[in-house]
């Protein structure tokens, strides 16, 4: 049986739409990959400039619409870099278990007739996996090996998708049977909230270390403890190998619109952190000698959406990568954001990081939601700007869900610095004391139940003298 792939007929309009008889356009496949057979959830157009305003991929930027647009008058005038740093940023609003599945193409004549039209999107396709490669904790290279490339015909209207295969080194295609449906796929809603509280001492020989290095560390650690959490199900451990489609409540999805609309399975997922119960020896323990401390409080909120086959296995899985996903998309933000506001004065011992907070947006006609991070301060109109470049979204302020996650209550964190300074100001420190400025980061994180926040605690030592 070869593969097939399921996709909304809301879709279709909007590729028509592009079609344009003297010149190309190219955009990304989003959707769930499930063995040979794919969910397409959305189609995003992708803004291609002219190759002098993009000069390297570590330089390339979300597109804008106030940037000059190159018309693509062929296929070999699609800039690989551009679509795949299209698709890195793309793959931090999608929730887990969905993925950039390949690329459309609207433009006139057959691309599967062009051999040399072939080999240039699969270097597209190859650029887009290794770009996402780079970024490991983004979990951005879908199951499947095999790619989707969509091709509308301007000029007649007809579509065809093939699969061309990353992994082998031809550029040989395969064929693939897309469907356009009136009925609404049917979804399994998966809602988490995980608690994070955990300190990470800074050892002396990484004083100097940067910000993002000190992150990226963190983040690893976190992702192994998010991997090895366990999960239930509604307050239940579930067989693994057991399908979603027997659990949770059938009802429609509220303020969902249009004839796409449908019910949607609701569920609730915890995940449960083991202790470490390794046991050491005294002889084995070490006594580390530390300059300071990072702390990350707060609540993630965590929202997926499985296929209606999908089994308990592919739900957990998709829970945990989303997890380990959005912290990492706001981690990767935040630390560049902060590229020239890293080294803090030697007399801020404690200062306040807020990552950016998760807000959610339905597409049109859908029951998923994807996902933008706003930074404090900011409201749902900069979503949209957000929304409509990377997605080519066109939605109101009213569309952007801003309850699940809200911003970090600052009180707390003043009391602490203000304690601290206290404390410290009573201390004596020797001439040859060192005072080292850590971070102690945090997540402005947290649903209703708890708005927590982020800090950098800068703390001092004495180095040891005879």
């Amino acid at each position: 049986m070869g593969r097939i792939v399921i996709a909304d007929d809301n879709l279709l309009p909007y590729l028509i739409q592009l079609a344009k008889s003297d010149s190309y356009v190219i955009g990304l496949i989003l959707g769930q990959n499930a063995d040979q057979r794919d969910y397409v959830v959305h189609l995003a157009r992708t803004t291609c400039l002219d190759s002098k305003d993009v000069k390297d991929e570590s330089a390339a930027q979300p597109p804008s619409k106030a940037e000059h647009q190159k018309p693509l008058k062929s296929v070999q005038d699609i800039q690989e870099i551009w679509v795949a740093d299209h698709a890195k940023h793309v793959t931090r609003m999608l929730p887990g278990g969905m993925w950039v599945l390949g690329i459309f193409v609207v433009g006139p004549g057959d691309v599967f007739g062009d051999p040399k039209a072939v080999y240039k999107l699969r270097a597209v396709l190859l650029h887009i996996k290794k770009n996402l490669s780079t970024s490991r904790y983004l979990h951005g290279d879908s199951p499947s090996t095999e790619k989707l490339v969509l091709n509308l015909c301007s000029t007649t209207k007809r579509y065809m998708c093939k699969s061309i295969d990353t992994k082998n080194s031809s550029s040989s295609v395969h064929p693939v049977e897309w469907k356009f449906q009136s009925k609404a796929t049917r979804w399994h809603q998966l809602d988490c909230h995980i608690n994070l509280d955990q300190v990470f001492p800074i050892s002396l020989d990484k004083q100097t270390q940067s910000l993002r290095s000190n992150l990226q560390e963190i983040l690893g650690a976190l992702s192994e403890n998010i991997k090895s959490a366990v999960c239930m199900f509604d307050g239940e451990l579930r067989d693994s190998s057991k399908a979603l489609d027997a659990l949770g409540k059938k009802k429609p999805k509220a303020g969902s619109k249009g004839p796409n609309s449908g019910e949607i399975t609701m569920l609730t997922v915890s995940l449960y952190i083991p202790c470490n119960t390794r046991t050491e020896k005294d002889n084995d323990m070490q006594i580390i000698e530390c300059c300071g401390e990072m702390n990350f409080l707060g609540i993630l909120a965590s929202r997926v959406f499985l296929h209606q086959k999908a089994t308990i296995q592919e739900a957990e899985q998709a829970v945990k990568q989303d997890i380990v996903r959005s912290l990492a998309s706001r981690l990767e933000l935040h630390w560049d954001s902060l590229i020239q506001e890293e080294h803090e004065s030697p007399q801020e011992r404690l200062t306040l990081h807020e990552p950016p907070r998760r807000v959610l947006v339905s597409l049109p006609d859908s029951q998923v939601t994807l996902s933008d991070y706003l930074f404090p301060g900011e409201g749902p109109s900069e979503a949209l700007t957000t929304l409509q470049e990377l997605l080519d979204l066109q939605v109101e302020e009213s569309d952007v869900q801003t309850d699940l996650e809200v911003q970090a209550d600052q009180a707390d964190f003043y009391a602490l610095d203000a304690q601290h300074e206290g404390d410290a100001s009573e201390d004596t420190l020797p001439a040859n004391a060192n005072t080292q400025n850590i971070l102690f980061t945090g997540l402005a994180i947290a649903a209703l139940i708890l708005a927590v926040s982020v800090a950098v605690q800068f703390t001092s030592y004495t180095d040891k003298t005879e």
